[in-house]
């Protein structure tokens, strides 16, 4: 066939797709503002097929292109390219096994899309296969971006929530976004996966110079698919973000903006600028008598929603309310928050249901079943078991959930307890072993009971547009777990539970995690109003994502709520103003608490007692909640073991031609009046207390 060379370009990226004559379609150059980010031999995809006793290892060079088309959408252009099998004699490749691979039985398609936007120098591409022979297809090792990038003596890779530079980065299950930097050049290209959770795998130069966006092949939810004749597997999609000069204004800017604009289905201005949790003030002892007497301080308070834990219903998979601690139903709570304008907030569990509850009776062909052939549960919650939400029980809970918010008005509902993978028990609880459910094998049920997940988020978002929904990190499967899947199906993710005495790890999670994701999307069980430390610390440490609270507010002194009546009106204030919830930006002037965060993911005891953990932490931290202007916030924390009484600050989100009022917000005074080239250069400024924090508010004038 005639040679093809396809040119896909938007803002100043060219990524040039070519076909030869044996019509193989590769990756030609990945070109940016004339700057070459590609060099020879990458694979484009790969992927292991298993049929009978053979298994094949494809890749790009054993299909040929046989059609393409594009397509408009709404933010720029589709480019599809398909791809079927050679024949047999043109492919070098043979198959594993005892069993040849009759190829003259049926085929193999490949389809490749590639996204073009073009507000951003975003590439987006996923890939489809279709099985077209008469035998199940049973694919692994998938991979659907496989390329080499250009080498470099100062190349480096920016990972760890770009916060850590290496020569070469492999990460499954937590990182979504990784960065390349060429100092030679002046260039880079962000690298990122829209797979799912603990299903995720980035690839940075583990073998030389290759590129990879693939399922997790290696560590417990390794990913497989089986396809039937005429079936299509498509994967998640991976985008690529060239860029020029400095990788933190990539991720401030265009990354930011593209994240925020076109995956994100939540916007700042949907989210409560103040809420109030009952989870671990309460807990399993809330009763209407509580609740109703914090909603009318909340209200005094001037908070904004309040939202009813674990503990209101009758039991895991029976969501009435507890006739004992709520013997008038919730309708008095539903009333109570209409009274004060408040929005009222719901936790329910997903797939976690009490064994003796009617649904488990009822349905046990939809439980979950582990490696032993028993039942999955959560470590520690013995008297629950996983419902498999790859089964038939998908649809039930999705009407028991859309009854309850209906029924209540539930505008903050938060869906809790794990499903494919318990995050405090690796090893134990992985994926669904029954033979009877959607998915085939127990590994397809990894992937499958995510996007069973996904599909049940968009179905309660559909049917109750006005709710905003929390999909937790346990529901998740990943302690902490953040990233760009989870964004387009859900409005906010509650990460984890913190409370006061963990404050530097809760900004660490924040700081690290708005670089990948807005931080209003980040939920957090974080301080209690009722300590000490929160009247200034806490509450602000906490609005670096956005106002969300424990608290029996009963405890409250009158001097307390005169001090959070008056803190509370002020941000509301404010964000009236200038949605500083809209906003993070960090730099190397605002540097990540030097701490662990609390808990690894891959287990340590997760655990708060004893009280505070004293902090590590010796360098001021903080973030800018700032507009592209420059005005805002930035929010600066000495910790308690920082010797550091002044530190100076640069501002480098300011305009160097612009001049600004920067005021002490808590001090109630002014700071100054600088120049925009002054304050990037830098201000001596002071926190006399650890811990402590100053609130700058800065405004152009």
């Amino acid at each position: 066939m005639q040679p093809l060379t396809f040119e896909l370009e938007t803002n100043g990226f060219r990524r040039s797709i070519s076909i030869d004559e044996a019509g193989t379609l590769r990756t030609a150059s990945l070109g940016y503002r004339g700057i070459e980010l590609l060099q020879e031999g990458g694979y484009e995809f790969a992927f292991a097929g298993y049929m009978k006793e053979s298994m094949r290892f494809f890749q790009c060079e054993h299909f040929r292109c046989v059609a393409h088309e594009t397509t408009k959408f709404a933010e720029g252009e589709r480019w599809i390219f398909r791809l079927e099998l050679k024949p047999s004699e043109e492919q070098v490749f043979k198959p594993f096994g005892p069993e040849p691979w009759d190829e003259s039985r049926g085929n193999l398609h490949v389809e490749l899309a590639f996204d073009v936007y073009r507000d951003y120098p975003v590439i987006r591409k996923r890939i489809r296969v279709r099985n077209q022979f008469p035998d199940p297809l049973r694919l692994q090792y998938m991979t659907w971006e496989d390329l080499r990038l250009a080498s470099g003596e100062g190349r480096s890779v920016c990972h760890q929530y770009f916060t850590r530079n290496s020569l070469e980065a492999a990460d499954n299950m937590d990182e979504s976004a990784m960065g390349v930097v060429w100092p030679e050049l002046d260039a880079g290209i962000l690298v990122a996966t829209e797979a799912p959770g603990s299903m995720k795998r980035l690839e940075l130069f583990r073998e030389p110079d290759r590129m990879r966006i693939a399922y997790n092949f290696n560590e417990e939810t390794v990913f497989e698919w089986v396809l039937e004749e005429g079936e299509s597997f498509e994967t998640d999609a991976g985008f690529l973000l060239p860029f020029a000069g400095g990788l933190q204004d990539a991720v401030d800017g265009p990354f930011r903006d593209f994240v925020g604009n076109i995956l994100a289905i939540a916007r700042a201005r949907d989210i409560p600028t103040f809420t109030v949790n009952t989870w671990e003030t309460f807990q399993s002892e809330i009763t209407e008598e509580i609740v109703l007497e914090n909603i009318r301080i909340a209200a005094e308070l001037g908070v904004d929603a309040y939202q009813l834990d674990f503990g209101w219903h009758v039991d895991h998979g029976d969501y009435r309310p507890h006739p004992r601690k709520f013997p008038n139903g919730l309708e008095p709570v539903v009333e109570a928050c209409r009274k004060h304008n408040m929005k009222l907030g719901l936790w329910m569990s997903v797939p976690n249901v009490h064994v003796d509850s009617e649904i488990a009776r009822s349905h046990p062909e939809w439980r979950q079943i582990d490696e032993d052939g028993g039942r999955s549960f959560m470590v520690g919650w013995t008297d629950t078991q996983i419902m498999c939400l790859d089964s038939g029980y998908a649809d039930w809970i999705i009407d028991q959930i859309d009854t309850v918010v209906k029924r209540y008005g539930v505008s903050l509902l938060k869906l809790d307890l794990a499903s494919v993978r318990d995050p405090y028990n690796p090893g134990k609880s992985i994926g669904c072993h029954a033979q009877d459910h959607h998915h085939p094998t127990a590994k397809s049920s990894h992937l499958g009971i995510y996007r069973s997940m996904f599909r049940i988020m968009d179905e309660i978002r559909r049917r109750n547009p006005d709710c905003l929904v929390d999909l937790s990190f346990e529901l998740y499967g990943v302690l902490h777990g953040t990233d760009l899947a989870h964004i387009q199906h859900a409005h906010q993710n509650w990460v984890t539970n913190q409370d006061t005495g963990w404050l530097e790890p809760l900004r660490r999670i924040i700081h690290n995690r708005s670089r990948i994701v807005p931080s209003y999307t980040l939920n957090f069980g974080s301080c209690h109003l009722t300590d000490p430390l929160a009247k200034s610390y806490g509450f602000w440490s906490a609005l670096l994502a956005h106002g969300l609270y424990y608290g029996d507010l009963r405890q409250l002194s009158e001097e307390d709520k005169a001090h959070y009546r008056y803190w509370i009106d002020w941000v509301k204030s404010y964000r009236g103003k200038l949605d500083v919830y809209d906003f993070f930006r960090v730099s190397d002037s605002l540097r990540a608490p030097d701490c662990r965060e609390h808990a690894d993911r891959r287990y340590e005891p997760y655990s708060t007692e004893g009280g505070r953990v004293a902090s590590a932490s010796g360098i001021w931290d903080g973030a800018a909640k700032v507009s592209e202007k420059g005005e805002g916030w930035v929010l600066l924390f000495r910790p308690e073991t920082s010797g550091l009484k002044e530190e100076t600050v640069r501002f480098p989100w300011v305009d160097a031609s612009g001049t600004y009022r920067l005021l002490d917000v808590l001090g109630h005074e002014e700071i100054g009046v600088l120049t925009g080239e002054e304050l990037q250069r830098g201000l001596m400024l002071a926190i006399p207390d650890a811990p402590g924090v100053l609130v700058v508010d800065c405004t152009r004038i």
